[in-house]
């Protein structure tokens, strides 16, 4: 009954990919005191033609995007379909990752997958939806290994995973010494964890993921493959090299 009911779940995987971008990039001023960090240039294509490109691409076909500081100019660049249908849901600047999913709850498919708007990585949606199905948890978010200490902050970590792939902390001070890899966000998530009677302004990281872990219901997809961020302007600019020696020019919109 088991393998019958995961094989269902399987077919069931998800086409909506629901992206954070409302954040508003201090570390990007004065790039960003116009546009917001999602829009940041990459060798003249703001940084979410890349993402929505790579999202289309592993066949997501519905995006939504969580909307806060000028989040106008996305809206009026993706209001047109570019090989994925794009809705928007706007909150105050004010409002934490948590409050921007409560918002849109009407918008959101029983399952999806939620990204941050200033991360970019090549996933395999066939292997982390095998795993989603496989373990069971409500939850499943990515996880870089960061053997290398490439992560966004050198060889410091935020997550700690076990061997069966459950998660057993999410640190965001990046302080604990048994963190073993990078949230790089990617998240698989079940909707029925997004309460929509949550009236106040809560943070899927800081007050979720703590949750879930402690019930057991958020597990890891764990890659060694790198992840790229435009938190600063030198991450920005190495992203920028990055595209041009992988040729990821060629864009779908």
């Amino acid at each position: 009954m088991k393998n019958t009911m995961i094989s269902k779940v399987q077919n069931d995987r998800p086409s909506q990919v629901v992206i954070l971008a409302g954040g508003r990039g201090e570390r990007l001023r004065p790039l960003t005191d116009s546009i917001p960090k999602p829009m940041a240039p990459i060798n003249g294509r703001p940084f979410l033609d890349y993402l929505l490109t790579a999202l289309a691409d592993a066949g997501f076909s519905e995006a939504v995007f969580l909307l806060g500081y000028r989040g106008e100019v996305i809206k009026e660049r993706y209001k047109k379909n570019f090989g994925i249908q794009t809705i928007f849901s706007f909150g105050s600047t004010a409002d934490q990752t948590g409050r921007r999913l409560t918002n849109a709850h009407p918008l959101l498919d029983e399952r999806f997958l939620l990204v941050y708007g200033d991360n970019y990585w090549p996933l395999d949606v066939q292997a982390m939806w095998a795993q989603y199905c496989t373990i069971g948890a409500a939850v499943q978010t990515t996880v870089f290994a960061n053997l290398e200490g490439t992560g966004e902050y050198g060889f410091q970590n935020n997550v700690l995973v076990d061997a069966g792939n459950r998660v057993r902390l999410y640190d965001k001070s990046r302080r604990n010494n048994h963190c073993n890899g990078v949230d790089i966000g990617f998240f698989i998530v079940d909707k029925r964890v997004v309460s929509p009677e949550k009236k106040d302004n809560w943070s899927f990281e800081e007050d979720l993921l703590p949750e879930l872990i402690s019930k057991g219901e958020l597990s890891a997809y764990v890659t060694q493959k790198q992840y790229y961020y435009i938190t600063d302007i030198s991450a920005l600019k190495h992203f920028e090299n990055v595209v041009i020696n992988e040729n990821r020019l060629n864009l779908n919109m």
